[in-house]
């Protein structure tokens, strides 16, 4: 295991063998299973699913393939380990209304 542990050895993502077609697994388990490389197809493949979802009671699985770069909005610093802010303490936490 890395030196550090914890936060230190955290990553996004992971690599999956490109010649394995997942949205073809997922038909043959019964799914409708599509793929999409870019985020206009992704937008409209979501949509669809939700309509077969309602409408027909179908459950899809979507393969997305894009590149690796990390796109906007992601923060670089969400995989950090968390720093104390000052003047905030746990005792100050109240729940929110509604909350489950």
């Amino acid at each position: 295991m890395p030196s550090g542990g914890g936060y230190s050895i955290n990553f996004v993502g992971t690599e999956l063998d490109r010649d394995t077609s997942y949205a073809a697994i997922a038909r043959a388990c019964g799914a409708h299973g599509v793929q999409v490389r870019s985020t206009a197809d992704l937008t409209e493949e979501l949509r669809r699913a939700v309509e077969r979802q309602m409408k027909d009671r179908k459950t899809t699985f979507i393969e997305v393939l894009l590149n690796q770069e990390l796109g906007e909005p992601f923060r670089r610093d969400a995989m950090k380990k968390p720093v104390p802010v000052a003047g905030i303490s746990r005792e100050d936490m109240r729940p929110q209304r509604g909350a489950v």
